[in-house]
């Protein structure tokens, strides 16, 4: 084994042993001077809130924390600035963010509620952005509220999910008008509706005879979102990031919830009988697996043989680390290395309990961290986030992007499953590589 990827062993990384269950460190600050893959907090509330789009989204610090949160999942959201400069941080930026509220209530007039994200340099002088939001909304008339998340509050942006949630729970949900909740209605939390994804998911649960009343935060409005305490069970798809909130609805309004995935075809055949199981619709959910099955197997019987035996690495936020590896292993495909710039301890033992023996654990890889481990195991495919795509492709090793762009498709549900299966095929067989392995 490489001496560099020895000299890590039971700190950040960690190997599956036959018997035993070490996991990496994590829920820490990245080590000084390491070139960490992570966030901060306000770009986490960013990843969490931006589908929002019916609420205005103001972020009070200087233009280029905006412009490094306008763009989220790949996809540009508006954003307005305060674009604070060096005299607001001198003599406070307090005006310049009631002037700012003004300007966009007046571009976005139909908006019904709005955010205000806290900076690193707005906190540090201390603006007072609670009371002016107070201010704000008695003049709006509509909820202003303070979302505090400057990058420095917590290690990663994992922490800004929480904020970001935190501010969903405690200004929102419940504000809505009391209605009856249906027999069969549900929430889905911790889905963000990559290409689509919240509708395929909405299409397989209304086919049972489901009703989905909100999607967190993917295909949410402000109508949803108040009206969310008035469901009968919330399906917990992203463990990491969404728990909070799940837990907070179960706490305030004593709404059960089931952990669910819909990425592979095994996790989304097992999740759609919990699902019916719970509200005795078993025969309904037969019924859509047997319907979605037949779809896509004449493209799976064609894709999978091409698969069986590849290797795969994967490397990105902690939400899906553990079901993508199930999902892989539906194709026929052992992961040899399995990371994320954020995991806590139960994420990790979700991914420890779905690699075999051998298989590499790491938290907060460096990018130094993923070139050992490519040029050690030499994985047929890597999966990652945009920053680690060119590092894959210098090895000589096929790429798949994740959240994937959008000529991808969604990876959700059975046509998902398709999806991911040709995203990886094309990847691991692309012409390119053979050129690549000459010696020219």
């Amino acid at each position: 084994m490489n001496d560099c990827l020895n000299c890590n062993i039971g700190t950040h990384l960690v190997q599956k042993r036959k018997n035993g269950a070490d996991l990496p460190l994590c829920s820490r600050p990245s080590t000084p001077g390491k070139i960490t893959q992570r966030s901060c907090a306000f770009y986490g509330a960013r990843w969490m809130l931006a589908p929002l789009e019916d609420a205005i989204h103001i972020v009070h610090g200087p233009v280029g924390c905006a412009y490094y949160g306008g763009t989220v999942r790949g996809r540009p959201f508006r954003v307005f600035s305060t674009a604070l400069k060096e005299k607001d941080i001198v003599f406070g930026g307090g005006k310049r963010l009631i002037r700012t509220l003004k300007e966009a209530r007046a571009v976005m007039p139909h908006a019904k509620y709005c955010f205000v994200y806290a900076t690193c340099s707005a906190a540090i002088i201390g603006d007072d952005i609670a009371g002016i939001c107070k201010e704000m909304e008695k003049e709006f008339g509509f909820p202003v509220i303070f979302v505090n998340c400057p990058g420095f509050k917590g290690d990663s942006q994992a922490s800004g999910h929480r904020i970001a949630f935190e501010s969903l729970l405690d200004h929102l949900v419940g504000q809505g008008e009391r209605t009856e909740a249906g027999l069969h209605d549900v929430n889905i939390i911790g889905d963000y509706n990559i290409n689509g994804e919240s509708m395929v998911l909405k299409s397989l649960l209304e086919q049972m005879g489901i009703r989905v009343r909100c999607v967190f935060t993917g295909h949410a409005d402000y109508e949803g979102i108040t009206a969310a305490h008035r469901v009968k069970l919330n399906l917990l798809i992203c463990q990491n990031s969404a728990r909070f909130l799940t837990e907070g609805l179960q706490k305030r309004y004593g709404i059960p919830y089931l952990e669910v995935t819909f990425l592979g075809l095994s996790q989304t055949i097992a999740s759609l009988r919990r699902i019916g199981q719970y509200f005795g619709l078993e025969s309904q959910a037969e019924k859509v697996i047997a319907t979605e099955y037949k779809a896509i197997k004449p493209g799976l019987e064609r894709l999978l043989p091409r698969l069986k035996g590849k290797k795969a690495a994967l490397f990105f936020g902690a939400a899906r680390m553990a079901s993508l590896v199930k999902a892989l292993d539906d194709m026929g495909i052992e992961v040899t290395f399995t990371g994320s710039q954020f995991g806590d301890s139960s994420t990790y033992k979700d991914a420890w309990r779905n690699v075999n023996p051998g298989t590499y654990i790491i938290d907060d890889a460096s990018e130094q961290d993923l070139e050992h481990l490519l040029d050690e195991l030499r994985p047929d495919v890597f999966m990652g986030g945009i920053k680690e795509q060119f590092l894959s492709h210098k090895f000589g090793i096929g790429f798949c992007l994740f959240p994937q762009l959008k000529c991808a498709g969604p990876y959700v549900g059975f046509k998902g499953f398709l999806n991911l299966a040709a995203s990886v095929h094309n990847a691991v067989h692309a012409p390119v590589w053979k050129l690549a392995s000459l010696n020219l």
